[in-house]
């Protein structure tokens, strides 16, 4: 991702004849995805792409991307995110004084634990696993037996360390740059969630632009997607071949075992995101990820 705000900035101020400066602040410096959205809003810092998780806080929609296995791989995701059904929840970001410029790439979530062998939901049964604060994946977990422990990210080292949690899920890159595998003895290829990350723009700041600023702000933007989810690719190989030379026992599940925990996970999800969206919603979900496959 920091290498994605280096291409947009490079791009936005070459292309803005120095007329838009950027300035990046990388590490968290101004807090984690719920402060950063909230600067947004204000218009105090006018640029970053958080989580769709913690987003769903500030624009409900955005909680069907939780919903567990819906789909396939990366590109059916992108057709979903990219069509008329993704560009409308960018849409709505606006009504709470966010522009959305397009997806940016969080990647499939996948589990590593203390336990080994998970093939099956009765693998998990009892299984302490870190969630994000997010109720429709802890509904989710809950559903497959795992005792679901919402925890803030920074302290899920020393809490698998410690023994606080037996597991977590997280995208392949975040796992590494964290170090899990070195307190973890199993990965589970579960690819339960793809979780994007929409790239949001204060829209006080949009708005104040001219016209040809808009119009470069929002091709820098779709660039700047596509650069995102190449680099995503790229990464996710060289973590894989990370954790596989740190010596952990490395699952993938097969068609069958994805379809066992997948009916239980999204029998428990999808009418949670129902009765917090209303029927209409999902109903438009189910059609745009059928008709994109």
């Amino acid at each position: 991702m920091h290498r994605s705000f280096e291409l947009f900035k490079e791009r936005i101020e070459e292309g803005s004849d120095g007329r838009i400066a950027m300035k990046l602040f990388p590490n968290g410096v101004f807090g984690g995805d719920r402060e950063l959205t909230e600067a947004i809003q204000l218009d105090n810092i006018q640029l970053s792409a958080p989580s769709s998780s913690p987003l769903a806080a500030f624009s409900p929609s955005m909680n069907v991307w939780d919903i567990p296995y819906l789909f396939d791989d990366r590109e059916h995701a992108y057709n979903v995110l990219d069509g008329e059904y993704g560009t409308a929840l960018l849409t709505r970001l606006e009504d709470v004084r966010l522009k959305g410029l397009g997806y940016w790439e969080n990647g499939f979530r996948n589990l590593t634990s203390h336990r080994t062998g998970i093939t099956s939901p009765e693998d998990v049964r009892g299984v302490k696993i870190r969630t994000l604060e997010n109720t429709t994946q802890i509904r989710a977990w809950r559903a497959v037996g795992a005792s679901a422990t919402p925890m803030a990210f920074t302290e899920v080292y020393t809490g698998l360390q410690q023994g606080t949690i037996d597991a977590q899920e997280n995208p392949l890159p975040l796992i590494v740059a964290q170090k899990f595998y070195e307190v973890q003895e199993a990965l589970v290829m579960s690819n339960h969630v793809y979780t994007p990350s929409p790239l949001i723009l204060s829209k006080a700041f949009f708005d104040r632009l001219p016209h040809d600023l808009q119009d470069l702000v929002e091709a820098v933007g779709a660039e700047s997607v596509a650069y995102c989810r190449e680099q995503s690719v790229i990464d996710e190989e060289e973590a894989f071949r990370t954790i596989e030379d740190a010596g952990l026992e490395i699952t993938e599940l097969d068609d069958d075992q994805r379809a066992e925990f997948g009916d239980l996970m999204k029998g428990a999800a999808v009418p949670f995101v129902r009765g917090l969206l209303g029927d209409e919603q999902v109903d438009d979900l189910d059609t745009a990820v059928e008709a994109a496959r």
